[in-house]
């Protein structure tokens, strides 16, 4: 049974979750402040501590009062980007907001306490202190097999193969690496294996989705910015790239920052040296920059979207990671080790993975890739009884059909009846998307699809599908 300890005041959100991790059979204490957690209890015990902003703010110096073991999430009931980075720079694993819902506590809980499980079974600090500073990726790799779900991202198939032997080759570097392939196929996956297996694995990783930040606020959430140089920065803020320092700066959808910003990355790539928005000093970073993109950057900078020397800087090394569909026994591997991760996450006995339920996981060409496959499996388990998965509960999109006059689906033969012999799957899908949605919601689209509203938008963005116009009446 896992132990966790809650940090938060009698009025806090947080205490509410007390309750309900306990019939979850989590074994939870709480206490007022870390001054009470302290006298009472010996906080290393613990496998995980939650921890409200609200007690965090109360010591003189956090970062030297909150202690490295256990781990800990921090939850904030006036959650802020800058708040959240400081968070994760003095060693919170998660920053959430409060009222947070169960699911995504319970999804952050498992996910910290599965961490720190696999890292028991790997060889601690202690341990690797004895070998000589600048060991080998194959030294990690012992520790990290890629393809195994210990390491994050698992596969056997050729193409993975090829790329995890790329990898072990890139990690011992510093080179700028770039990672290209489909939305859901696990790019940032491989960004935290290469930290992982590389010489900047005991220092921080940091991801940011380019394409998540509004387009105003993405230079001062990187770069950082003194107080006063815009509205609204009523003080000094360190950037996403400061957090990183010594450690790796994943950019996902890198083909999203502006070309301002791109040309601020740029110095930083040459200089080593990074400027807050306001600021005459510069300051020195030492960052390994990992990106991603689902994007073809070189179109970009033909038709003048991205800079050609910044491109330049990130073409060093480039790994490309195959589609799902292209995967073969890889699409079976992954559905197993999913289905397992599920059943563990919602509490349930393990269920068998039957030969009818595989049919269905290879029948389908998974648009969405890994995560869609994810999705898929927890409907299906979510939706089927507690002693089996059942096919039909994955609900994929090509399982739709029309249960009457008043649904918005079209049936799989009368979509294909409107497509011609030969139809790509990018085209089938902005069919599907310009089809429906006049009647569907960007939800009811993403779900019909067996993806993310994150990955619905990619999609529309990499297809430059228009979205419906509204009208007024």
């Amino acid at each position: 049974m896992h132990s966790i300890m809650i940090i938060c005041p009698d009025n806090s959100l947080l205490k509410e979750s007390e309750r309900w991790l306990s019939k979850y059979g989590f074994q939870i204490n709480t206490s007022q402040s870390f001054e009470q957690a302290n006298k009472y209890y010996d906080l290393s015990a613990f496998d995980l501590m939650l921890v409200d902003q609200a007690a965090i703010e109360s010591l003189e110096h956090p970062a030297s009062e909150i202690p490295e073991t256990p781990k800990h999430i921090v939850l904030d009931a006036k959650p802020s980007l800058s708040t959240g980075v400081n968070s994760m720079a003095e060693g919170a694993v998660y920053y959430l907001p409060l009222p947070t819902d169960t699911e995504t506590l319970l999804k952050h809980v498992v996910n910290t306490l599965e961490q720190g499980d696999q890292e028991k079974t790997t060889p601690t600090s202690d341990t690797l202190s004895s070998k000589p500073v600048l060991f080998a990726a194959s030294e990690r790799e012992e520790a990290l097999p890629l393809g195994t779900p210990g390491s994050g991202i698992i596969g056997q198939c050729p193409p993975m193969l090829e790329l995890f032997s790329d990898m072990r080759k890139v990690a011992a570097t510093d080179v700028t690496v770039l990672i290209r392939g489909e939305s859901g196929t696990g790019k940032e996956l491989v960004a935290k294996a290469l930290h992982n297996l590389s010489q900047r694995h005991d220092h921080p990783i940091i991801s940011v989705n380019c394409a998540a930040i509004p387009e105003n606020l993405i230079e001062s959430e990187l770069f950082g910015h003194e107080k006063g140089a815009f509205t609204g920065a009523t003080t000094a803020h360190d950037g996403l790239i400061v957090a990183a320092d010594k450690g790796t700066l994943f950019l996902d959808e890198i083909g999203e920052l502006p070309l301002e910003a791109q040309a601020r990355l740029l110095r930083v790539l040459q200089e080593g040296e990074i400027r807050r928005v306001g600021a005459t000093q510069s300051t020195h970073v030492n960052i390994r920059l990992i990106t991603a993109t689902h994007r073809n950057l070189f179109e970009m900078v033909k038709n003048g979207q991205f800079r050609e020397d910044l491109y330049y800087r990130l073409y060093v090394m480039e790994l490309l990671l195959p589609p799902l569909r292209d995967r073969g026994e890889d699409i079976s591997i992954l559905a197993k080790a999913l289905l397992e991760k599920t059943c563990l996450k919602h509490h349930r006995p393990p269920v068998p993975y039957s030969k009818t339920f595989d049919k269905a996981i290879r029948s389908h060409d998974w648009p969405g890739n890994v995560r869609e496959l994810e999705n898929a499996i927890e409907r299906a388990i979510i939706l089927s009884p507690m002693d089996r998965v059942e096919a039909a509960n994955l609900k994929l999109a090509s399982q739709h059909h029309t249960k009457g006059k008043s649904s918005p689906i079209s049936t799989e033969s009368d979509m294909n009846a409107t497509l011609p012999e030969g139809t790509t799957l990018d085209d089938y899908f902005k069919h599907f998307v310009l089809t429906h949605q006049h009647k569907m919601t960007e939800t009811q689209l993403a779900h019909s699809l067996g993806i993310s509203r994150k990955s619905l938008w990619e999609r529309r963005q990499k297809l430059a599908i228009p979205k419906k116009v509204t009208t007024e009446k």
